[in-house]
């Protein structure tokens, strides 16, 4: 993160083993914006679990020029990685390093918890429910207090101490992670081979006290196996296996979810790590409510194991048959198996069965399942190049490159599982005792191919052109067989190998256009029927969302513009160099893919179409700096910026589309948050009909407090009405940037950090909203000054919760600045006997984040509604932006030592 301008990547959770969201240069589509991912030049599926110490570099394609070169799969940009390799002629080299890791939620800087109350009190002061002195009963859960009724005395006011025992809530739902990682690497080569292999195991126990742990084995061989002709062949095991559990309530099987707020949304007097007299931790501590689950009690009754198994197998063979003609062959296969075992205990002789349990069933139940899943990649290219100088004698500098490419992609998945509920009260439980039993089965494939052609000419190292095209079949177009062609081009021009411009050593000036694709879902266009039983009959029905023969490839279009530019000064001390790369950018997207709604008379209620059009533009700015050069001490300094903004260009019947917090409407921003919000005039007219809110023989009786208009008589805020929505921003940022320095002394200490900054992205804070309903916010605590009272009033407060309908109240300006990572290496001296390449260093991560957002991480943003609904596979373009009490990221501090020998 941070090294590539114009790539947007955050990480919204800080539960192990969860990816980062990755937006390069804006949306292409309102469905899913991940990049493809090539490892070795071969197609897998994630980052996820990748072992990032068998990572040699990574290269980042941002735009659809360079993208075409994946065709239908590279809409969205690409990311490259490469493994390490070993180096021929070369004595075996052993490299050990070992990592510790410390670190807990990041928690904001100031409390989102009212340190106040406004419930009914007894004469000494302590709470009350039904008019008795507020307890605990014998099984550790709590009543709910009396709420004092701000409508019947509008100057009730959240302003008393409490009297009971109060609990840090965050400080028993998340517990401090601990991670050790241990990499063994050894490489090397012969005279005509080389070799690499890594050998990792990483362990985790995460702040919600699970674990999680992952063994890689990774073999990266080379051989020259004749005259120009090489083989090489890369592999990665990746063994992963964790316990986690959800900690809320969870009643589908197999199902899981890292929220914990049911625990964070509760009375500070309730202690959530009490044992009931079974020593067992209350399910229902919150008054007995069934839907509020203790999440610290879960693993009492419920155990669930994933263990997955992930083979990733690339194969090359290389034939340079002359100096004209290189032929070259890549095969990939990944492999992943996923057994997953998920089970609740029979909780009918818990204390709170009758209350509330974990789980579908209070007798308990068992869901095992098997996902298999298989890609495979094939691409063999012709490539042939010529020197017109030193190949045909003829003097005029011109070299070219003809790429002739055949690119064949399937992937299949199959999935299993067993059900069984109502288990017996004693163990051992498996589905062979469940009184109920189920059972079913999956099976879907996908497959695409095509064909590239590209052309390279390049005139000295002056002037150079690429043009090309890529036709693409695949099970996931539209209707017949026609396949998708998308073309290409490049220019750049060097003028200083015409003209000397000092102090510019290098400039470059640069075109691109280039055309990708986007394609839809494997079966979005087939119709397929769902099954399932009635009595002793199977029957089969129609999915509620209908598929599209006519559907259409999404289809991006992107033009850029940039110039790259390197000034060496005659300093020899301060500002020695300077290289600096601009890009403008402008992209749009044809044909994407919305639901369309149906008649009920159909028999579902959607279809999928291709309804909308998209447009994105930014600028990438990079910047790398030696800003000081001495005989002992270096200081580099690089910046990243990235400007994005995404817009929607047309909607069908320019119909606005809403799903959970997200808008979609035609010519405005994606990720849009569009909602009814407080007045902020008294004349204020309703944006629908034109008629004020307010009669003009009623405005007297209402005055502007903190912006928001106020009746001073009840403190309420006048809100507007649902459909005089007003647009508030998006989720998205305006730009990011990342800044980082790197001092090196005497080659011996090393200190470098980085801060990460996003700018003007909004974020619904659905976590306040829910607070405000208990009177739990911090907010609550704050005085305001009505009609020259002034007070912490609960009328004014309760006003701006509305229920759980959004509003523009809880969207909050969500940019920060965050110390990303900061590290202190020493390196051990060289002459240290059989040593080499040896070090310690000591890190920290996200230790510092500057922001106005109220809630815990702004970073850590989901699409969950206020029910928990997601709306990031709904084609609203939202992928973050909502603030649901997702795992915080994690501040953390590092130790880490590299042994080599």
């Amino acid at each position: 993160m941070g090294k590539v301008a114009g790539a947007q990547v955050q990480f919204n959770s800080g539960t192990p083993g969860t990816g980062a969201s990755i937006i390069l240069r804006g949306l292409n589509s309102l469905g899913d914006s991940y990049p493809l991912i090539l490892l070795d030049g071969v197609e897998i599926s994630d980052l996820n679990g990748v072992d990032l110490g068998n990572i040699e570099r990574v290269e980042v394609v941002k735009g659809a020029a360079a993208g075409m070169l994946y065709g239908a799969q590279g809409g969205n940009g690409v990311v490259q990685i490469f493994t390490k390799k070993g180096s021929a002629n070369k004595k075996p080299e052993i490299t050990f390093t070992s990592q510790f890791s410390s670190g807990s939620i990041i928690k904001g800087k100031n409390s989102v918890i009212a340190q106040k109350h406004s419930f009914e009190t007894d004469a000494n002061g302590f709470i009350t429910s039904s008019g008795a002195k507020l307890a605990v009963d014998a099984n550790g859960s709590w009543g709910n207090p009396d709420f004092m009724d701000p409508t019947a005395n509008y100057f009730v006011q959240n302003n008393k101490s409490y009297k009971e025992k109060v609990y840090d809530h965050l400080s028993q739902a998340y517990s401090t992670a601990t991670t050790f990682n241990n990499t063994l690497n050894v490489t090397g080569g012969g005279e005509k081979s080389d070799y690499s292999f890594t050998l990792s195991r990483y362990q985790e126990k995460n702040v919600l006290n699970n674990s999680y742990n992952r063994t890689s084995l990774g073999a990266n061989i080379g051989f020259q196996l004749a005259k120009g002709l090489t083989f090489r062949n890369s592999m990665q095991t990746i063994f992963t296996g964790d316990d986690l559990l959800s900690g809320d309530a969870d009643a589908t099987i197999g199902g899981t979810s890292t929220n914990r707020f049911a625990l964070f949304n509760s009375f500070p007097y309730i202690d959530f790590t009490f044992k009931d007299p079974s020593g067992n931790r209350v399910v229902s501590a919150n008054g007995g409510d069934k839907t509020t689950k203790n999440p610290l009690s879960e693993p009492d009754w419920r155990n669930r194991v994933t263990n997955r198994i992930r083979i990733i197998e690339n194969a090359n063979l290389n034939y340079k048959i002359n100096k004209f003609i290189e032929l070259d062959y890549k095969y990939g296969i990944e492999f992943t198996m996923m057994d997953r075992s998920n089970s609740y205990k029979n909780q009918t002789t818990a204390l709170q069965s009758s209350t509330a349990y974990w789980g579908q069933t209070v007798k308990g139940s068992i869901y095992n399942e098997s996902d298999k899943i298989t890609r495979q990649n094939s691409i063999i290219s012709a490539f042939i190049k010529t020197d017109f100088e030193k190949d045909f004698k003829i003097n005029f500098p011109l070299k070219t490159v003809t790429q002739i490419s055949y690119d064949y992609r399937k992937r299949e998945r199959r999935n299993y599982f067993a059900q069984g509920t109502e288990l017996p009260s004693f163990p051992p439980y498996n589905i062979n005792v469940a009184a109920n039993k189920t059972s079913g089965d999956f099976y879907g494939t996908f497959v695409t191919y095509g064909m590239l052609l590209n052309q390279t000419f390049d005139y000295k190292d002056l002037l150079g052109v690429s043009v090309g095209f890529r036709s693409d079949y695949s099970s996931a177009f539209g209707s017949g067989s026609t396949p998708f062609t998308f073309p290409r081009g490049t220019i750049y021009f060097r003028p200083t190998e015409l003209i000397k411009i000092k102090p510019i050593s290098e400039w470059k000036v640069r075109a691109a256009y280039g055309e990708a694709g986007i394609q839809p879902g494997d079966y979005d266009r087939q119709t397929t029927l769902s099954v399932q039983q009635l009595g002793s009959t199977s029957t089969i029905y129609n999915p509620s969302s209908l598929a599209n023969p006519s559907l259409k490839i999404q289809h991006a279009k992107e033009l850029e513009i940039g110039t790259d530019v390197t000034f060496l000064t005659k300093s020899k001390k301060w500002f020695t160099s300077l290289n600096m790369s601009f890009t403008y950018w402008k992209h749009s997207t044809a044909d994407a893919i919305q639901p369309a709604s149906l008649p009920l008379t159909s028999g579902a209620s959607q279809i999928l179409d291709n309804l909308a059009s998209l447009e994105s533009k930014g600028l990438d700015l990079s910047l790398d700096m030696r800003v000081l050069q001495t005989k002992d001490i270096s200081w580099d300094f690089g910046a990243r910026l990235g400007t994005t903004r995404s817009t929607v260009t047309a909607i069908a019947n320019n119909a606005d589309i809403v799903d959970g917090l997200f808008t979609v409407r035609a010519g405005q921003d994606i990720g849009l948050f569009s909602y009814m919000g407080p007045l902020t005039s008294i004349d204020q007219a309703n944006g629908v009909s034109k008629v004020p809110y307010i009669a003009a023989a009623d405005q007297g009786k209402y005055q502007v407090v903190n912006g928001m208009v106020v009746d001073t008589a009840t403190k309420r805020v006048f809100m507007s009405a649902q459909a005089d929505a007003k647009n508030v921003g998006s989720a998205y940022p305006n730009f990011t940037a990342s800044f980082t320095n790197t001092f090196t002394y005497k080659n011996m200490l090393t200190l470098s950090f980085q801060f990460d900054w996003y700018q003007g992205n909004k974020i619904y804070n659905t976590t306040r909203q829910w607070l405000y309903r208990d009177r739990l916010s911090a907010d609550y605590d704050k005085a305001v000054t009505i009609n020259g009272n002034t007070g912490a009033y609960v009328s004014y407060y309760n006003s701006l919760y509305n229920s759980v309908s959004p509003s523009t109240w809880f969207v909050e300006d969500g940019s920060f600045l965050r110390l990303r990572d900061i590290s202190l290496t020493y390196n051990l001296p060289s002459s240290i006997k059989f040593l080499k390449n040896s070090s310690i260093t000591v890190s920290g991560r996200n230790l510092m984040t500057i922001t106005n957002y109220s809630g815990l991480d702004p970073e850590a943003t989901t699409t969950s509604d206020a029910q928990g609904n997601s709306s990031a596979s709904k084609y609203v373009g939202a992928i973050k932006g909502a603030d649901y009490f997702a795992v915080p990221n994690l501040k953390s501090v590092q130790v880490s030592m590299r042994i080599g020998f």
